[in-house]
């Protein structure tokens, strides 16, 4: 009877930390890409900058803008959209939003102070993440991001448009 109660406690315990590393969201963090003098072109997929606009990218940055591989940005097929007052962890599968495009008119990812992603701080001319704040893509190849930027500054030197972020498959 202790062998078959043994049994069934080992196979709980298995199922359980499967069950866990099955939808565990794998957590990617990105540090420093720098978009100061340059656009930096981001490839999701592979977790690299990529050379330049011909490569394979989804996302962009270019000192403040954020640019996505589609619509007046790109020859791809990235659409993107921005979800507010909620969080990275939160996030846990694909919302029902509008995605857009970049066009002429204006950027997927809205730009300018307290519009998108960041806010502009007057007091000591800073360029701020706002909390809650979340980008979510979807890639060429159909699957969903989540995307979280960080910070604006290089840890070490404190560069402006070197971009920290978190990205995470939905």
């Amino acid at each position: 009877m202790k062998t078959i109660y043994l049994y069934r406690v080992a196979i709980c315990v298995l199922a359980l930390v499967l069950s866990t590393q099955l939808y565990a969201q794998e957590i990617k963090t990105i540090n420093n890409l720098d978009a100061s003098s340059k656009t930096a072109y981001f490839n999701l997929t592979t977790g690299k900058e990529v050379a330049d606009a011909s490569a394979d990218w989804d996302i962009a940055f270019n000192r403040t803008t954020v640019l996505i591989n589609g619509g007046s940005s790109g020859t791809g097929k990235v659409t993107a959209a921005l979800l507010k007052d909620t969080s990275f962890e939160k996030v846990t599968k694909r919302p029902d939003v509008d995605f857009r495009t970049d066009s002429e008119a204006e950027k997927a990812i809205p730009t300018g102070s307290g519009n998108g992603w960041y806010e502009y701080n007057m007091a000591d001319h800073s360029i701020n993440p706002i909390p809650g704040r979340i980008l979510i893509i979807k890639t060429s190849e159909g699957k969903y991001v989540k995307l979280e930027i960080l910070g604006y500054y290089n840890k070490s030197n404190y560069d402006s448009a070197n971009y920290s972020f978190k990205y995470s498959f939905l």
